[in-house]
């Protein structure tokens, strides 16, 4: 783990090398049930910066160059403070809404500092870029001179990831096993469980690592977007991580970030009781069902390091655990219930 930790850790310094904690980027994603969906931006540096020179583009369906009505202005004159937040959801929260029109949670909705894209559909005037389904990938653009230049992008630009039956419908997406944007070969249920539970950027909530630094400046290579390197994965329709960001950047060292990104849960799999050990002093403990239901809360009522909790009551299947530490990092494992 300590290896793998250190080549992945490695690889997005090399990355971002011109751009440690001096720009702008993507660090939540939720593209949640029906038209719950939000991007979080970060701002690592130590000053106030202008959305003004920024724009989102979302590049739907493998595309290699956008429609108009995927281009999403950022509001000018609204700055992000120094590492704080900026939280866009859709705009579709007509109570009264069917299909297109369906409303957005009200949690969601609470999170969110602005309501962008208008309408899903493709009549004119709708821009779209807020109405990404797992397959699409986006960038966070700044205008230099003129010239709009990428700080951030977010998947594969022109790849088009497939779904289990190697096609297109229904909407596939990338998942943390090669080849990332289609079904790896020899694939078996029974080892993997079934290939949509591998999707990482379709009907999950994912949080951008607290080792990175900065955004993604140039294009992956097609099948080598690999969401787990740079994100943690959450549950659908988790909204409570919206709002804040934990990073390297920030007062927290990076020697606390490796130490929580340590954090072993056991058993696992589990069938009785499962036991959440870290280095660091543990505020609470949530673990939540796949389809996002936070089923159980452990609140640490001194400063421990070790937290078990019963799981004998819960179905069998995949969870995930949620650690929140006292110095605020904040990390999740999975975990498997099999009685």
């Amino acid at each position: 783990m300590k290896k793998f930790f250190s080549i992945a850790l490695s690889l997005v310094l090399a990355n971002n090398l011109f751009s440690q904690c001096n720009e702008l980027f993507f660090s939540e994603y939720v593209e949640g049930s029906g038209n719950n969906k939000a991007l979080e931006i970060y701002n690592p540096t130590g000053n106030p910066i202008d959305l003004g020179s920024y724009r989102m583009i979302r590049y739907d369906n493998g595309n290699i160059t956008a429609s108009e009505n995927a281009i999403q202005p950022l509001p000018p004159g609204v700055f992000i403070p120094s590492r704080g937040t900026y939280v866009i959801a859709l705009n579709l929260t007509d109570p009264n809404g069917v299909d297109q029109s369906q409303p957005i949670a009200v949690e969601l909705q609470a999170k969110a500092d602005t309501l962008l894209s208008d309408g899903c559909g493709t009549e004119p005037g709708n821009i779209r870029t807020m109405c990404f389904n797992g397959d699409d990938a986006l960038t966070l653009e700044k205008n230099v001179d003129g010239t709009w230049i990428k700080v951030d992008i977010f998947a594969c630009i022109g790849e088009r990831p497939s779904n289990s039956n190697g096609t297109f419908s229904p909407t596939g997406a990338w998942t943390d096993l090669p080849p990332f944007s289609s079904i790896p070969a020899n694939y078996t249920t029974a080892e993997f469980g079934p290939y949509f539970f591998r999707y990482w950027t379709q009907d999950q909530t994912l949080v951008r690592k607290a080792n990175i630094e900065g955004g993604v400046t140039v294009n992956p290579a097609p099948e080598t977007f690999n969401p787990s390197v740079q994100w943690d994965s959450l549950p659908e329709n988790t909204f409570d991580s919206l709002g804040f960001h934990t990073c390297v950047c920030s007062i927290v060292g990076i020697n606390d970030i490796e130490t929580a990104s340590k954090s072993i849960v056991y058993p696992n799999p589990a069938n009785n009781i499962v036991t959440v050990r870290s280095a660091l002093p543990i505020q609470r403990i949530e673990l939540y069902s796949m389809i996002g239901t936070r089923v159980i809360i452990a609140e640490s009522k001194e400063i421990e390091t070790e937290i078990s909790l019963p799981v004998n009551n819960l179905v069998n299947g995949v969870y995930t655990a949620r650690i929140i530490h006292k110095n605020g990092i904040n990390t999740s494992k999975k975990l498997i219930i099999k009685h």
